[in-house]
């Protein structure tokens, strides 16, 4: 006779399940995907010659990765995604997703809170300023915003089963 186990945190009380499989794939796949991008982006910053884009009146990644606003307090932002994505990466382990510790839970929201305001600042930068597209760059926006999705959609399943 087995007995199903449930997990405990270290007060004792039950934790609470794990998302679905289809939100821990999905956002562990977006957040690989995103933190490579960084990765590759990071490498171009700091070796211009690399950086594999092409170059027309409006894609331009060239122009915008080396452009004044490239960089925050001397920081490259494609180093600034690269922390975002390992830092978001931690905030989804499977201990994480089951701790009922509110900051993890509120981490991972206030994370790609502020992820989304950095796309809404990057892109009206490329767009309204610099007048030029970074392909590369928009991968990690594009993958910022599911991110963001994905965990407001994570956080109303989570209130759904509270109710």
């Amino acid at each position: 006779m087995t007995q199903e186990m449930t997990a405990k945190d270290e007060a004792g009380t039950a934790a609470p399940p794990l998302p679905p499989a289809w939100f821990q794939v999905t956002a562990w796949i977006l957040t690989i995907a995103g933190a490579g991008i960084s990765v590759y982006l990071t490498v171009a910053h700091y070796n211009e010659g690399s950086l594999v884009c092409s170059a027309s009146k409006t894609v331009d990644c060239h122009a915008v990765t080396t452009s004044e606003y490239s960089t925050l307090a001397g920081i490259p932002m494609p180093l600034l995604g690269l922390a975002f994505f390992l830092s978001f990466a931690a905030l989804i382990t499977p201990w994480a997703l089951r701790s009922t510790w509110p900051p993890l839970r509120w981490g991972r929201v206030a994370s790609v809170s502020v992820g989304v305001l950095f796309v809404v600042y990057l892109v009206t930068v490329e767009l309204a300023i610099l007048h030029k597209i970074c392909l590369w760059c928009t991968g990690v926006h594009v993958v910022t915003v599911l991110l963001f999705l994905l965990v407001l959609i994570d956080e109303f399943r989570r209130i759904g089963q509270v109710d």
